[in-house]
């Protein structure tokens, strides 16, 4: 019966039950669990973390409690056995295949419609962002490094090794781009066997 409570499960959802696994947590210390480890690649806002977590609680996955923490109420999410067993259950199912919703590459195929200056701004642009976010996951190495564990430091350095492959790939499209005054050459169509 768990494996079939984790195949309807979403990943965020099983990702919030992955945050419990760690011990017992408010909605804020998941969002920053998030933050710290899977935002750069499966990300979830304050407004369906607390959807879900009620969701769980329904199902017997979770139970909460309300707390005083420094003088203050807040309401502490625990996984149950049943929350565990489906969190379990979902991590030794074999992944789905990834599908990448990547805005950029899909303005690159319609990048014949726009000025040859846009498509230069356009990806000078879009290497300042993708340059942020890896700072940013810079940032969190001191995090991973004391808090985490050799898988999710593993996965910090997938992520950072990802970002350093787009700003190059994009930083040879650009040079291109400028070469070619913001158009480039048509390649010849290959012949088919």
């Amino acid at each position: 019966m768990a494996a079939n409570t984790a195949n309807s499960n979403t990943t965020v959802e099983n990702i919030i039950l992955g945050c419990l696994s760690f011990g017992p947590k408010s909605g804020y210390e998941i969002k920053k669990i998030i933050n710290m480890s899977s935002s750069w690649f499966y990300n979830a806002s304050y407004g369906s973390i607390y959807p879900i977590l009620k969701k769980h609680e329904e199902k017997g996955l979770v139970v909460s409690e309300e707390v005083v923490d420094n003088g203050r109420y807040k309401r502490l999410y625990r996984l149950t056995d049943k929350g565990y067993k489906v969190f379990h259950a979902w991590m030794l199912q074999p992944p789905k295949l990834m599908t990448v919703k990547y805005e950029m590459a899909v303005k690159l195929m319609f990048f014949a419609k726009i000025a040859p200056e846009q498509r230069i701004k356009q990806i000078e642009e879009h290497i300042e962002q993708l340059v942020l976010f890896k700072q940013e996951l810079e940032e969190i190495e001191p995090f991973a490094d004391q808090e985490g564990d050799a898988y999710q430091r593993l996965i910090l350095d997938w992520g950072e090794k990802l970002y350093v492959f787009l700003i190059q790939w994009f930083s040879g499209l650009l040079e291109e781009l400028k070469k070619y005054n913001g158009d480039l050459p048509q390649k010849p169509k290959k012949k088919s066997k």
